[in-house]
């Protein structure tokens, strides 16, 4: 009786939209043990079966890949699959389609990660209307004295454009005048 309860517990049992796959994984590992100490073996076969037919959609590139090397009878690795639905569920994180669980219950480091991706902005693309350069817009301008404070380490007054510098240096450039009468 026992066997039929862990049996039925292993049937039903689904990975959730926001759960970890590892610890889900884990939790049917620890079942099918459970199941062979009463005398029933799950081999990994089964046991990725199983996985690839309770996944959520947000799996299903992983599935459709997996039960393809199924029916073409490739081996498929149970670890393996815990690596790819790892890799999966981290990039569900990263992109925020998936809140991230804090195990000790503090949720600093997770507000934390979300401030970081939330406090970059996306590069203006248009022309500044005060130095008529590409790339950030007139009240982020660095040559305004507002914004020194945004200048970066290595900037130098003398590349803002609006002011002329007289060239200090020796010109190596032959004017057409000099290069005609060179040639004649």
């Amino acid at each position: 009786m026992e066997k039929m309860k862990l049996v039925k517990q292993l049937n039903e049992s689904r990975m959730g939209k926001t759960e970890d796959p590892d610890k889900w994984i884990m939790n049917l590992e620890r079942l099918r043990q459970c199941i062979a100490e009463c005398g029933k073996t799950i081999d990994d076969t089964e046991l990725v079966m199983h996985i690839l037919y309770h996944l959520p959609t947000e799996y299903n590139n992983i599935n459709d890949q997996y039960l393809k090397d199924l029916d073409d009878r490739k081996d498929v690795d149970l670890e393996n699959l815990r690596a790819d639905l790892r890799c999966k569920y981290d990039s569900l994180e990263d992109s925020g389609r998936i809140e991230k669980n804090n195990d000790d219950g503090n949720d600093k480091l997770v507000k934390e990660e979300k401030a970081l991706k939330t406090g970059f902005k996306k590069q203006f693309k248009g022309k500044c209307r005060v130095c008529s350069k590409i790339g950030h817009k007139g009240t982020d301008c660095w040559t305004l004295d507002s914004n020194k404070d945004k200048r970066p380490a290595g900037y130098n007054d003398k590349n803002d454009g609006n002011r002329y510098y007289k060239f200090n240096g020796n010109c190596n450039t032959i004017s057409r005048r000099k290069f005609r009468q060179f040639l004649s």
